[in-house]
């Protein structure tokens, strides 16, 4: 059996997991990001390098070549299970990312009738202490809520009817191919590009500048929907550039300010 994950943290987490326990389990990590981008060129893998670049350009610790490579492998390896007619079992949340690739999985083994599995790992749980815990993502799982989740014990079998319904929603978004997915009242919907602004500038202040990253952090924290902060980068800078968000070069501080700008105020 081979575990496939859309999630690179929780992906290492496996890993040691397995490791701890002595466990021979081979573990494929595909960190596509799904739920942002181009999903129906030709070149599905080509489109992908595409947000690795908007990633790299707003982390140093992404490098967009290096990303292109390992997805390559770890597609080429797939292929590989599938020749090999090896059993397959994804590990997927009802985060845009996790769900969109859970999705995507389905509909390439829709063909092959392989045997799979499916864990599906909620993102809130209660403990003892009458507490309940919230996840920002899938990838906030550690090694020891593993076991305290009894997350192998939920493991359920995705049949070739389930395999080619969860396939056919897939190429529905993939021909839709609005650029943002998101998951809505248990539905994933295709949404506009700037489907996430509105709970950035929910986070922006009118008549003063705030930093750039007390803002995104505001907006994750609030905001718990799986959007990693590069995103909001992202749109920052595009925000700026059409004028809705005025910016201050910083002075002695790594990263400038912004604030909404005058003219955009009666519509944010």
């Amino acid at each position: 059996m081979i575990d496939v994950l859309f999630n690179e943290s929780f992906s290492s987490t496996l890993k040691y997991y397995y490791q701890q326990h002595h466990i021979d389990q081979e573990v494929l990590s595909m960190p596509m990001y799904l739920g942002l981008g181009d999903i129906n060129q030709w070149s599905f893998t080509e489109a992908r390098k595409t947000l690795y670049k908007i990633m790299s350009t707003h982390s140093k610790t992404i490098d967009p070549h290096e990303y292109g490579e390992h997805l390559n492998a770890m597609t080429s390896r797939l292929k590989q299970a599938i020749s090999n007619r090896e059993t397959i079992r994804v590990w997927w949340s009802d985060l845009a990312d996790d769900y969109c690739g859970f999705l995507w999985l389905c509909d390439y083994l829709s063909e092959h009738q392989l045997q799979m599995f499916s864990i599906h790992v909620p993102l809130s749980y209660a403990i003892q202490g009458n507490r309940l815990i919230t996840l920002d993502s899938i990838g906030e799982i550690t090694e020891d809520q593993l076991a305290t989740l009894n997350l192998f014990k939920t493991e359920k079998v995705i049949s070739a009817e389930k395999q080619l319904a969860y396939s056919y929603e897939w190429r529905e978004l993939r021909s839709d191919n609005t650029p943002v997915r998101a998951m809505i009242n248990g539905h994933m919907l295709s949404q506009e590009i700037d489907f996430y602004d509105q709970f950035l500038l929910g986070n922006v202040k009118k008549h003063r500048f705030r930093n750039i990253i007390r803002v995104i952090g505001d907006t994750i924290g609030s905001s718990p929907i799986g959007v990693a902060d590069w995103w909001y980068w992202h749109r920052i800078d595009y925000l700026i550039s059409k004028g809705v968000l005025d910016y201050k070069m910083p002075t002695n501080m790594a990263v400038g300010s912004i604030k909404l700008n005058k003219v955009n105020q009666t519509t944010f």
